[in-house]
């Protein structure tokens, strides 16, 4: 599975003035897919950031 390929199809959010709204467009257009990271071992190397939600 780790060898799968995605893209997301473009204006899914609904949130037309988002800044990222329409910025898969043009990969989706040209068909750039990316890696489909689904090892969470590949997936904490990998990401970007955490958000961890703590109940008060």
């Amino acid at each position: 599975m780790q060898n799968s390929l995605t893209i997301h199809t473009p204006g899914q959010s609904g949130h037309a003035f988002h800044p990222n709204y329409d910025n898969m467009i043009e990969p989706w257009r040209k068909i750039q897919y990316q890696p489909w990271t689904w090892e969470q071992t590949v997936v904490e190397a990998n990401r970007k950031a955490r958000l961890t939600l703590t109940p008060p």
